[in-house]
């Protein structure tokens, strides 16, 4: 079941670079506490109509939406203790990420209002999601890291104590796992470029 799980995962990635352009900072969407929508920032519904492609009569509101929302419930109740966040790929290797917080500090908190916020996933946060979808090893994490800073194979060896010769290997074993045939091609699909 797992495998299944990360090879569906992994397949976003493989779909090519993002053909969107960057949007302007993370969108906001304002929830009651009882998550009904109250209000949302201009470009707010760009974002909700690539998640998900409304009906005519309604609008477009993601399930992860909602569900980062209830997450942060479930984190104030004690039910769980995991960040209210997702992250969702949209299409051609584009990947965003939701978080929920509490608005405002005066009152309880279950009746203060709940923001949503969407926005592109962080290069940082792509990487290490695309290193999980793939199963990389610990050692392999550490070295995509060091490949998406611009490190070459000597650089390489030198920083992970390690001969040439074993970059080479984990290297190899990178590719053989991502589908990729070089390292432009694994930091263009890590990376969404």
């Amino acid at each position: 079941m797992t495998l299944a799980l990360r090879r569906s995962q992994a397949s976003a990635f493989l779909s090519g670079a993002s053909r969107h352009a960057p949007r302007p900072g993370p969108v906001v969407l304002l929830l009651s506490p009882d998550l009904q929508v109250r209000g949302q920032t201009p470009q707010t519904q760009d974002y909700l109509r690539v998640l998900v492609p409304p009906a005519e009569d309604r609008p477009p509101i993601p399930a992860s939406a909602y569900n980062v929302a209830a997450q942060l419930l479930a984190v104030e109740a004690g039910v769980d203790r995991n960040p209210p966040s997702a992250r969702v790929h949209l299409s051609d290797g584009l990947w965003v990420t939701l978080r929920a917080a509490r608005i405002g500090d005066t009152g309880p908190a279950r009746e203060r209002d709940i923001a949503v916020t969407i926005e592109e996933t962080s290069p940082p946060e792509r990487v290490a999601l695309f290193a999980r979808a793939f199963g990389l090893s610990a050692r392999e994490n550490e070295l995509l890291g060091h490949l998406v800073s611009g490190t070459d194979t000597r650089e390489l060896a030198r920083r992970m104590f390690l001969s040439e010769h074993t970059v080479q290997d984990h290297l190899k074993s990178i590719f053989a796992k991502t589908a990729a045939r070089n390292r432009r091609t694994l930091l263009s699909r890590a990376l969404g470029t």
